[in-house]
């Protein structure tokens, strides 16, 4: 792909049918295609996992790019390489670490069986405890659990700065240990 890279994000960000043309030549890009399908295979890949990763990748770009403080600094090319390299290496990472999980079943379920009735207990009271808050806290607190930046949390709350986003994340995040003390 080496129309304006830079026009790739404004397109995406334009309308839907200019994001739809921009993930339809993405997907037609031989090119890129080929560079992700030749690392993965490299790295013990076959042609599913291509064709999965560079989904994943043209995937996350679109969402990269409705990103309010998103810009492309390098090709786009290069940037989805970039999202197929990490993803795929998460993915490989990932199943070693299934498999060494498999080398201990006994210890594996007992804390498995545990930890899920555990990790219920706490989603629950968690879910509680974010209802009890006012919707701004809740706001903050979510696009802050979804690893937003604080200078994008601060554009869409409408605070003047980071670091005002910042202390209102600090305050909701103390009323919420509060909450959660007292249940």
């Amino acid at each position: 792909m080496n129309t304006e890279d830079k026009d790739i994000v404004n397109a995406v960000r334009k309308d839907i049918s200019s994001r739809n043309s921009v993930i339809e030549m993405l997907y037609r890009d031989e090119q890129l295609k080929s560079t992700i399908r030749a690392f993965i295979f490299k790295n013990g890949g076959d042609d599913n996992n291509v064709n999965d990763i560079f989904t994943y990748s043209i995937l996350t770009f679109i969402k990269q790019c409705y990103r309010p403080l998103f810009t492309l600094n390098k090709d786009a090319n290069a940037y989805l390489f970039s999202i197929a390299k990490y993803e795929w290496i998460r993915l490989t990472k990932k199943q070693r670490q299934l498999v060494s999980d498999h080398e201990r079943p006994e210890l594996v379920d007992d804390i498995n069986a545990e930890t899920l009735i555990l990790d219920k207990e706490k989603k629950s009271s968690l879910k509680k405890a974010m209802h009890a808050l006012d919707k701004k806290c809740r706001d903050v607190l979510t696009m802050w659990s979804n690893n937003l930046r604080m200078r994008e949390i601060a554009l869409k709350m409408n605070y003047k700065s980071e670091g005002m986003a910042r202390k209102k994340k600090h305050e909701c995040m103390n009323k919420l240990r509060t909450i959660l003390q007292l249940k």
